[in-house]
């Protein structure tokens, strides 16, 4: 009666572990991640706007970077031909359009722009 104790709880932790392991095979391309305030978000792949941080996430900058950029090109100092870093404005929330963004990293690599305290050089 015993080694069938021990069995049910076997069968059951390989049970528990195959269920997770399928969850998370299941997830497909969508990445949880947990913000400072601990509301999850999903970011997928077929996303078009992002905020913030997530494109800085994307690009391998900080958000503060992402915003010296933004206020760099908006400022007097920061006239100059060429694309503008690819975003919009909705309720003072600042979403980021992720197609465009490779566009703008090309040309702004190509022109060599350096964003540095407000102004570019």
């Amino acid at each position: 009666m015993k080694s069938n104790q021990i069995y049910i709880v076997l069968a059951s932790f390989i049970l528990g572990v195959s269920f997770i392991i399928g969850c998370s095979l299941t997830n497909g391309d969508k990445e949880l991640e947990v913000d400072q305030d601990q509301t999850p978000s999903i970011v997928t792949a077929d996303k078009l706007l992002m905020d913030i941080k997530e494109t800085a996430l994307y690009l391998n900058l900080t958000e503060d970077q992402v915003m010296n950029i933004v206020t760099t090109e908006h400022s007097k100092f920061g006239t100059f031909p060429g694309t503008p870093f690819p975003y919009i404005n909705v309720d003072n929330k600042y979403l980021f359009n992720k197609d465009l963004l490779s566009n703008w990293v090309a040309e702004a690599s190509l022109n060599r722009r350096v964003y540095l305290k407000g102004q570019t050089k």
